[in-house]
């Protein structure tokens, strides 16, 4: 069973975010890795699946990942100067 991410320590939290900013950019990651990183919730990462638009990601039975190059470039598309930015 996976734990889910208000269910698990600060230590766990810590060390999925250490072990994610040290891995190369092909490892793949599970939702609740991306989510930790990204400070949002899995469902979050669920909604922009089903919405589109979101990060590339790998479905094989449940389980889903992503590839660490693909979270970094859809963060860095996230990255605005100002808010009339977000209007265009």
């Amino acid at each position: 069973m996976k734990l889910k991410i208000d269910q698990m320590t600060e230590q766990e939290k810590d060390m999925r975010l250490h072990k994610f900013l040290n891995a190369h950019e092909n490892q793949l990651f599970p939702q609740e890795d991306v989510a930790l990183y990204l400070s949002c919730s899995t469902h979050t990462l669920q909604r922009l699946r089903c919405a589109g638009g979101g990060i590339p990601y790998s479905k094989i039975g449940r389980t889903v990942t992503y590839k660490k190059a693909d979270v970094l470039a859809y963060q860095q598309k996230q990255t605005y100067l100002n808010t009339a930015q977000l209007a265009s």
